[in-house]
């Protein structure tokens, strides 16, 4: 394995610039919200899975019918077994030396039984296998180049991080951000949703809706500006092959270290205001919101139980339930649940069955993802997802996709939604759509909307 200091840096998005235009080149980021980016270009082996079935690029699984943790499991094979790696003991902190980094779409195939699938034009799952990249640890104030392949890989990592930095093109929104829900469609879905709950369907169910733009020009050309807004601790962008993915999500899903499992579902949501005293206020409503913390109780409860299909028997506990944390936008209440896995669990399996999260399906998540398929006008794509890395090391950390934008094939797209529950009233629940994505919106047509 190669590696090298380099000069430190926190500048993340102008390292990063340099990479931005390479197919598949990847930034994981922190946005200085936490300890680490992860910067990665030109992978070894991509897959991806759409209603054709699955497409796979310099390698080759097993079966054409696997589903898409299985996949991942047997990429993660390949790659340990063509690309082994000699730690230096300078990487045990490192939170991805070589190893798998992919999406699963809202719609991928999960758990059996889960509604049919509902895609729209991405693939319903990428992975892709990366040996090479940059971390920047902003704790210890260290920036790093490494490398798991040959000489070869190792030069044109160096040359490409030298590279002398090239402009994205630029940016231009065609129209407003347009729903494609209706305000009435909205209030009469909210109803229907309601009525579900009477009748004993459920407790809970995630109602989302999207917004579109025509487009031209690249992504990355926003990121910085967005950056600066959200500090969005699990934020991403992905230039893929047939698009750009731009995340900026608060939200945290599975973490596995060692046999410990944490994740963070997020419900409750609060806008900031820039006058101190009135944030605080913000920030006091949502604590004491009653609404908001049974809407977070109720999928803490439905994660605890997803965790405990792949855990020692008793040791799923709650240590922090709905917490208030900030974000540059938006207070969230945050639950953190963690369990120890059982010997025979697997990273794959336990993504499997706790895929798509509960905080963006509701409870129960089986009949609620039903009643999803039936109401929203749209597909979800990628939103409400999961974004992951599962590194040779065996640390796998993942997002949940919300506050997320993809543009290919001339369109943008982003959408927003939120836990619906007796206490909920349609006019309250669209406005926390606003809040989540609206200012983001809005920052986009103030930015690049094309005069006419």
């Amino acid at each position: 394995m190669y590696w090298q200091s380099l000069p430190w840096t926190d500048d993340t998005v102008t390292l990063f610039t340099g990479l931005a235009q390479q197919k598949n080149a990847l930034l994981l980021d922190s946005q200085g919200a936490g300890r680490w980016d992860i910067l990665l270009n030109r992978p070894v082996a991509e897959s991806t899975l759409t209603a054709k079935g699955w497409h796979h690029q310099h390698w080759q699984a097993s079966a054409e019918n696997l589903d898409a943790c299985a996949v991942l499991a047997e990429m993660a094979n390949w790659g340990q077994t063509h690309y082994p790696i000699q730690r230096p003991d300078i990487t045990n902190d490192w939170p991805f030396v070589a190893g798998v980094v992919g999406y699963l779409a809202y719609a991928c195939p999960s758990e059996k039984g889960l509604p049919s699938v509902r895609a729209d034009e991405w693939p319903l799952a990428t992975l892709a296998y990366y040996t090479q990249g940059c971390l920047l640890d902003h704790q210890e104030k260290r920036c790093w180049a490494w490398c798991a392949g040959d000489d070869n890989a190792w030069q044109q990592l160096l040359q490409d991080l030298g590279a002398t930095t090239t402009q994205p093109n630029e940016l231009s929104l065609q129209q407003s951000f347009q729903a494609l829900t209706t305000k009435s469609r909205y209030a009469n879905d909210i109803g229907r949703i309601h009525e579900y709950i009477r009748a004993g369907d459920c407790y809970q169910v995630n109602y989302t809706q999207c917004w579109q733009s025509p487009y031209s020009g690249d992504l990355w050309a926003a990121y910085p500006r967005l950056r600066n807004l959200t500090k969005a601790p699990y934020a991403a962008f992905w230039n893929l092959a047939f698009g750009q993915m731009l995340c900026l999500s608060p939200e945290q899903f599975l973490t596995v270290i060692n046999d410990r499992v944490i994740t963070k579902p997020i419900k409750g949501t609060k806008a900031r205001s820039a006058n101190e005293d009135a944030d605080d206020i913000a920030a006091q409503s949502l604590i004491s919101s009653q609404k908001d913390l049974a809407e977070n109780i109720m999928i803490t409860d439905l994660l605890r139980n997803d965790l405990s299909k792949h855990a020692v028997l008793g040791s799923v506990s709650v240590p922090k339930l709905c917490e208030l944390e900030s974000f540059g936008q938006v207070h969230h209440l945050v639950t953190t649940i963690e369990a120890t896995l059982h010997d025979q669990a697997s990273v794959p399996d336990l993504l499997r069955d706790a895929f798509p999260g509960g905080s963006i399906t509701g409870a129960p998540k089986r009949r609620v993802m039903e009643i999803i398929n039936e109401l929203e006008v749209s597909p979800r794509g990628v939103y409400c997802g999961s974004l992951f890395y599962w590194d040779q090391q065996g640390r796998f950390d993942s997002n949940i996709t919300i506050r997320t934008l993809v543009g290919a094939n001339g369109q943008l797209k982003t959408w927003a939604g939120g836990g619906i529950t007796l206490d909920s009233t349609w006019q309250e629940e669209y406005q926390e759509c606003q809040t989540k994505m609206g200012a983001i919106m809005h920052a986009l047509e103030a930015w690049f909307l094309a005069p006419k």
